[in-house]
């Protein structure tokens, strides 16, 4: 089978790979679709450091059982993953907190992934409740969003939440956080460089849309009178997206740095302006079994708008044209079309 294998920073390989071997317990997923998430570019330009390589990658996916030796999974159910392999017993597993157990190991990013025609999903991963299935009439271009949809959800209830919600970034992510945002009824504004992102974000009715110019960053603290109450940043957390986030904030407001930061990249606080501005910081990350099953439950029954958010597909063979297609910013949310 054809792969795409994350051999270290800024090198990629398509790799021919013999189909898995299944030992009893695991299945063997034939991939429709896997998307390619920001973490796996953060990961190949040198910026994350928590892939073990070489990999291959791939975690948002969308497929359908073709083997399985587990008595409990039928061929032919439609299912995706949640990618984080953990103990399960554990204190942080028992409590939902999968993402913080000290032997969690990641589909696409320490076992292979997704990025491939097939995938072999572990015993021990479908035993502890990791392989989520769907009904056949859930579409994949549907199904591989619900990873990052799980992530948002997670997010949304961590983050304090008041009236007013600000985006940074009209991406994926961004475009999920305002949908969810509206449905709670929030005033929402999407921040984004990108006028074709804009212009998406507005297709899709959600929220006020604004470039990130001094001229527009004036008219949204205007129209919000001081600043929002509450930032998300959907975007990469450079410097730039930092001092955003508290140029348009308001007093007593929360920003959740959501978004990937280089490993080299601090935030830098005076102690004394954050007591008397009283801003609550925080950062969220990854999903918890909860949050997927919400997301499940939302693509299922179709509350958000998802497909129209995958502009663009890749044969896994032209891998490497895709990764690079995504790391000049181009398309909205770009995946690697499987078997």
């Amino acid at each position: 089978m054809q792969t795409i294998v994350f051999e270290g920073q800024d090198r990629i390989a398509l790799q021919e790979k013999p189909q898995p071997v299944l030992n009893d317990g695991d299945v063997l997923i034939e991939v429709d679709l896997c998307g390619i998430c920001a973490s796996d570019i953060a990961a190949i330009n040198g910026e994350v450091t928590d892939y073990s390589p070489p990999v291959v990658l791939g975690h948002e996916i969308a497929g359908i059982i073709v083997e399985s030796r587990h008595p409990e999974v039928q061929v032919g159910q439609k299912v995706t993953v949640n990618p984080m392999i953990s103990c399960g017993t554990c204190d942080y597993c028992r409590v939902d907190l999968d993402k913080y157990c000290s032997q969690i190991e990641g589909i696409g990013h320490d076992i292979d992934g997704g990025y491939a025609e097939f995938l072999k999903f572990p015993k021990h991963g479908i035993d502890t409740g990791k392989l989520i299935t769907v009904p056949d009439s859930v579409l994949p271009e549907n199904l591989m969003f619900l990873e990052p949809l799980g992530c948002c959800i997670n997010a949304m209830r961590e983050t304090i939440l008041s009236e007013s919600v600000a985006i940074l970034g009209a991406g994926q992510i961004g475009l999920m956080f305002a949908q969810l945002a509206t449905l709670q009824g929030l005033e929402v504004f999407l921040l984004e460089p990108f006028a074709h992102r804009r212009d998406f974000a507005s297709f899709l009715g959600v929220g006020r849309t604004f470039d990130i110019t001094d001229d527009q960053i004036k008219e949204l603290i205007g129209v919000t009178n001081g600043g929002v109450d509450t930032v998300i940043s959907a975007t990469t957390n450079n410097q730039k997206a930092i001092d955003l986030a508290f140029q348009i904030i308001r007093r007593g407001g929360c920003i959740n740095f959501f978004g990937l930061s280089a490993h080299d990249q601090n935030l830098t606080v005076n102690l004394e302006k954050l007591h008397f501005s009283g801003h609550k910081l925080m950062a969220s990350w990854a999903f918890s079994r909860w949050s997927l099953g919400q997301a499940q439950q939302m693509i299922t029954n179709h509350e958000i708008q998802l497909e129209p958010m995958l502009t663009t597909r890749f044969p896994i063979t032209s891998g490497i044209e895709a990764v690079a297609y995504v790391r000049q910013g181009r398309g909205l949310k770009t995946a690697l079309i499987g078997g």
